[in-house]
């Protein structure tokens, strides 16, 4: 009881802004729109949102790339960049966020994306909180879509269309690079993913999923390509010996000298990379235009960042 004391007693303080800001915002506050959002919801906006909770990494990165990042009062425990946005208080998990933490933020509008429950979602419309739930896809036109809606959600339309046709267009002009003339002779390296091994079993990104299909649009051989989600036998990834396996940073390592991994042949010739798939690949944002350029160079022999 004390806790529903609690929340209702919130939702009064937090009203009572909002109509001291309506009196008080100019035209400005006047000014409503809404956003049609990609599951064929839409979400009327009484005005541009002052305080945002991001609920998930990639739209918190996205919101700050956006010049929104100053309004974002909110975040989870996994959303850790930019740097700067690790000093704004956090209300949890991204399924199962702190309801009480969140609403003492007073915000005007939560932003979800992968992992966000159906049940947070309504219990957040019930309290009467705008939501919006930007979810990821499995292609780089679902990145773009992301993009754009959060730049519609924050009234910064123009930027979001701008940041999703830059992001657009260095994944184009990467494509087309490696499949320029120059690169006519180019054989594409077999190649492995990893999102998780050893004694509780391997994990890759499969042929269906966003990551796989990155890797085979920067000149990869997936050896997962006919995989579906994320688990691979051990023997296959043993039978197929992939020539270049990529890791997250600082992962290298232990991998390499995990049983059952040593006898591979990128293990042995030394053509197992680390980059920040963390931040780069498995967030769906601007940043997987990064990530394409770079696997594109390892795949194609050349050292990232040149």
């Amino acid at each position: 009881m004390k806790g529903l004391k609690k929340i209702r007693a919130l939702l009064l303080a937090a009203a009572m802004l909002t109509g001291l800001a309506a009196c008080g915002g100019g035209k400005e506050a006047d000014k409503g729109f809404t956003v049609e959002l990609s599951d064929g919801t839409s979400l009327k906006l009484e005005k541009a949102p002052e305080r945002i909770v991001s609920m998930g990494p990639n739209i918190t990165d996205i919101l700050f790339k956006l010049g929104a990042g100053d309004r974002v009062v909110g975040r989870t425990n996994y959303c850790d960049y930019p740097e700067e946005a690790q000093s704004i208080p956090s209300v949890g998990t991204i399924s199962k966020p702190d309801i009480e933490a969140l609403l003492e933020l007073k915000p005007d509008l939560v932003i979800g994306s992968t992992h966000f429950s159906e049940e947070t979602e309504k219990q957040l419309n019930d309290l009467g909180i705008p939501v919006a739930v930007l979810y990821d896809g499995e292609n780089m036109d679902s990145v773009y879509e992301i993009i754009r809606k959060a730049g519609e959600l924050t009234g910064r339309k123009e930027e979001g269309e701008k940041l999703a046709a830059d992001t657009k267009k260095r994944v184009d002009d990467t494509i087309a690079k490696y499949q320029g003339a120059e690169y006519a002779d180019f054989v594409s390296p077999t190649v492995y993913y990893v999102v998780g091994y050893g004694e509780y079993g391997d994990y890759t990104a499969g042929g269906n999923t966003f990551i796989g299909q990155l890797l085979t649009a920067a000149g990869g051989a997936n050896i997962a390509q006919e995989v579906e989600g994320w688990s691979i036998d051990h023997e296959k990834l043993v039978e197929a010996d992939p020539e270049i396996i990529v890791i997250g940073l600082g992962q290298a390592a232990g991998f390499c000298a995990a049983p059952g991994y040593e006898e591979l042949s990128a293990v042995k010739n030394g053509r197992v990379y680390e980059l920040d798939t963390y931040h780069l690949l498995e967030r769906q944002g601007y940043q997987n235009a990064d990530a394409l350029e770079q696997l594109a160079q390892l795949f194609h022999g050349e050292k990232p960042g040149k």
